[in-house]
């Protein structure tokens, strides 16, 4: 999966840098792949974006800077169509009108509250990054499957059987070969020869545990413990949100 990639744009270095750190967390817990970059004014992320116009997915932009304003880089790319998205940071609520022609995904104002920006990234994620097929290649065959459709996945005399609720899909890989082709913080390992996607499941124990269909799978001991992890971890997570 590609990273999503956040520009933060903010001449207060102190604010800056807890910006920086507030997001790489966020995400972090998330387990979603991400690059953060931070640009202490406009005129040095409006280079950056003239090298490499698709440089970024969501830039984060303090409204009032010294020199050029996050507003005005943003009309400024907006005319020049630029691909991502933006999301205003402000410490005056008077602003939070000004932008409405850039389409901005959300105005925050200072001081950020991590639970508000959780909430902004995360819906930008899910609405524009978020991998909503597993896409399997094997030789000539590919096999392209909506994540929330399956189930598991079961590795048996060198075959791949990708369980949904309807059906059972087969292809010449191997279970480590889909582990690393999955969108991360969806598929665990409860076995050596299965990988469970954690949204189906429904209850855990030492060496079993049922999907919400009713599916019973072994658990080995030697994941147990991860695996529990990422189960409370998820359920945790949808108390949340």
């Amino acid at each position: 999966m590609a990273p999503y990639r956040l520009a933060v744009c903010e001449d207060d270095p102190v604010e800056g840098k807890q910006l920086i750190k507030t997001c790489d967390t966020l995400l972090s817990d998330r387990q979603i792949p991400h690059t953060l970059c931070l640009f202490e004014n406009a005129d040095s992320l409006a280079k950056a974006l003239e090298q490499n116009s698709d440089a970024f997915d969501l830039l984060l932009l303090d409204i009032q800077m010294e020199g050029q304003s996050g507003m005005a880089l943003a009309k400024e790319l907006y005319r020049r169509q630029f691909p991502g998205r933006f999301l205003f940071i402000t410490g005056y609520a008077e602003y939070a009108l000004e932008g409405y022609e850039v389409h901005p995904i959300h105005y925050l104002l200072k001081p950020v509250e991590p639970s508000q920006l959780e909430d902004v990234l995360l819906r930008d994620w899910e609405e524009h990054h978020r991998v909503k097929n597993l896409l399997l290649r094997s030789g000539g065959k590919t096999l392209s499957l909506p994540v929330a459709d399956i189930r598991y996945m079961e590795s048996r005399n060198h075959t791949l059987t990708v369980r949904t609720a309807k059906a059972e899909y087969n292809l010449p890989l191997s279970l480590s070969e889909a582990e690393n082709l999955a969108p991360p913080g969806v598929f665990y390992r409860c076995h050596n020869s299965f990988l469970v996607n954690i949204r189906q499941v429904e209850e855990i124990e030492r060496t079993s545990l049922r999907l919400r269909d009713g599916t019973q799978l072994p658990m080995g001991r030697r994941y147990y413990q991860s695996f529990q992890t990422a189960f409370i971890h998820f359920i945790n997570q949808n108390i949340q949100t």
